[in-house]
C-alpha cells in the first residue's frame, strides 16, 4: 500500500489497432504472465496482482526473492510481469521439447512451449515510485532512465525492451518468441495508476499487408477505417480504409 493506504494498481493499454509512424513513441513487447506491483521497503519487497490484490503465495514468495537482491533503492514501486517467455525463445529447451514432442506423434499440433517452462522471471516495465516519491507525471522516457538505474539485471530480473519506429523486424523477431501482442507508449506519457491510457496502445504482431514497408505492417481491417497516428501529433482516419473492397487471398 501508498502512504494513502491506496492500493497499488498497474496503469492499462488500451486496445487498439492504430497504425503508429511517430518517432514519439516506444514499442515493447507484450509480456504473458501475471503483471504485478512490486513494491520495495526497508531491504523487503511485497508484491500485488492486477487487482491490487496481495499476489499469490507462488508469486509473492519466488518472486520477491528474486527482486530483493535486484533493486538498487532505498523505497521503490515497479511494475512488471512474472512470467516465463525469457525463456522460451528460439533455441530454447522447452521450444526443443515442444516440437519433439509433436514429432513424436503425441499431439496434433505444437505444444505453446510456455507449457513446458517452470522457471519465471520479472519483468520491469515501468517506475512508478522511487524513494518515497510518486513519479506519475514524471515522463516515460525519463520513468525508463531512472527504472534502469534501479534494477540490477540478471537472468530472472530485466526491463523491458523498448524500441522506435521502424519496427518491421522486431515484430518478426518477438513473433518468434511467442509474443502476439505489443504496447506502443508514447514517449511522454504520464502514470495513471488503475487507468486504461490512451497513450498506452495494446496491437497485434500478427503479420499484415499494406502498400508500404510501414503500413504493410497494419493491413486495415475490410470494411473499417484505421487511426494513423503521425509525428505531428495528430491522429488521422486512413480514407481508403472503409471504401476496400472485400477481396480474395492470393
Amino acid at each position: 500500500m501508498t502512504g494513502t493506504q491506496q492500493s497499488d494498481l498497474p496503469q492499462l493499454a488500451t486496445p487498439s489497432d492504430a497504425v503508429v509512424h511517430s518517432i514519439e513513441w516506444l514499442f515493447e513487447p507484450a509480456w504473458r504472465g501475471e503483471r504485478v506491483m512490486a513494491r520495495l521497503r526497508d531491504g523487503r519487497v511485497t508484491l500485488t496482482d492486477q487487482r491490487g490484490e496481495p499476489a499469490s503465495d507462488e508469486v509473492a514468495n519466488e518472486a520477491a526473492e528474486v527482486l530483493e537482491s535486484s533493486l538498487d533503492a532505498e523505497e521503490a514501486l515497479v511494475d512488471g510481469v512474472w512470467t516465463n517467455m525469457p525463456f522460451v525463445g528460439e533455441g530454447s529447451a522447452a521450444r526443443h521439447l515442444a516440437e519433439a514432442i509433436a514429432e513424436e506423434g503425441l499431439t496434433d499440433e505444437v505444444p505453446d512451449p510456455i507449457e513446458n517452462e517452470p522457471r519465471r522471471a520479472f519483468v520491469a516495465i515501468d517506475l512508478v515510485e522511487l524513494d518515497g516519491q510518486p513519479l506519475h507525471d514524471v515522463p516515460l522516457m525519463e520513468r525508463r532512465r531512472l527504472l534502469a538505474s534501479v534494477v540490477d539485471e540478471n537472468v530472472r530480473v530485466r526491463v523491458s525492451p523498448a524500441v522506435r519506429v521502424p519496427i518491421h523486424n522486431w515484430l518478426i523477431a518477438w513473433r518468434s518468441a511467442g509474443f502476439d501482442r505489443y504496447v506502443a507508449k508514447h514517449v511522454n506519457s504520464r502514470y495513471t495508476p488503475g487507468e486504461m491510457s490512451d497513450e498506452w496502445l495494446l496491437l497485434s504482431t500478427a503479420e499484415t499487408r499494406g502498400p508500404n514497408p510501414i503500413t504493410r505492417l497494419f493491413w486495415p481491417s475490410r470494411g473499417k477505417k484505421r487511426l494513423h497516428i503521425e509525428d505531428d501529433g495528430n491522429p488521422r482516419v486512413d480514407p481508403q480504409a472503409s471504401e476496400q473492397p472485400e477481396r480474395d487471398e492470393p
